[in-house]
């Protein structure tokens, strides 16, 4: 039986990889074309075993991704408490507003011990807040009670900053 002309016969090694601050790089060298990484960015996903890869109808590669593949470098809140919605804007110009399709997630990053806020994409991909904009949400979030995590709002979904918390708080 014949294979199937579009079937995948091997990953190619694309020597890409997409550093902790957004960049990309092919070779060694930075993408410099914002054009490109858009254009990169719309057949990029992330299998179940948290590989990257680009893929296209005849081709598959994987890609090196640091801390995640997007940044999210704006952020426009719409509203107040319960009914605020909060949209980001990534560094290849896509909107993503966080809510139950896009939910953001917050963790300790493990090598540095700094806070890692994160907003879930399609594809299972993920842009990682820059500082601005996660201070700019920092400004918007509230404790449920005097003693409670802090959580910040968004379509009507509550997103706690607990894992923020030093565990041995008192």
């Amino acid at each position: 039986m014949a294979e199937h002309p579009l079937s995948f016969h091997e990953i190619k090694d694309l020597d890409m990889r997409i550093a902790a601050n957004g960049d990309w790089f092919y070779r060694g060298s930075r993408i410099e074309r914002k054009n490109l990484v858009r254009l990169f960015s719309t057949i990029l996903r992330r299998e179940e075993d948290g590989r990257y890869f680009l893929q296209t109808p005849v081709e598959r590669g994987e890609v090196l991704v640091e801390k995640a593949p997007f940044m999210a470098v704006l952020m426009d809140a719409e509203g107040e408490g319960h009914a605020q919605k909060l949209t980001f804007e990534t560094n290849v110009g896509e909107r993503f507003t966080a809510g139950p399709d896009y939910p953001l997630s917050f963790s300790l990053d493990l090598d540095s011990g700094e806070p890692l806020p994160l907003l879930a994409l399609d594809r299972g991909l993920t842009a990682r807040l820059n500082r601005a904009v996660f201070y700019q949400l920092v400004d918007l979030a509230v404790a449920r009670s005097e003693e409670g995590p802090l959580e910040v709002w968004s379509s009507g979904i509550a997103f706690s900053m607990a894992a923020l918390q030093p565990a041995n708080r008192p």
